[in-house]
C-alpha cells in the first residue's frame, strides 16, 4: 500500500496504538477525531495494518 492512500497519519496511528497499550479502548471516538472508520482504527492499534510502524512496548505491572 502506497503512503498516499492511507487514512490515517503515522502520528495518529502511534496515538491509537498508545491507546490502545494502556487500555483505551474506544474506537468510536478515535474514528471520529481521524475521520475513518472504527475498523480502520482498530486494526491500525492492534498492528494489523500498519506492520511498518512501531507497537509500544508492554507495560509491565
Amino acid at each position: 500500500m502506497s503512503n498516499s492512500s492511507r487514512k490515517l497519519t503515522v502520528e495518529q496511528v502511534l496515538e491509537a496504538r498508545l491507546c490502545y497499550m494502556v487500555g483505551d479502548r474506544e474506537w468510536a471516538k478515535l474514528a471520529k477525531r481521524f475521520g475513518v472508520s472504527r475498523e480502520a482504527v482498530k486494526a491500525a492499534a492492534m498492528g494489523l495494518t500498519f506492520k511498518d510502524l512501531p507497537m509500544p512496548p508492554k507495560r509491565r505491572y
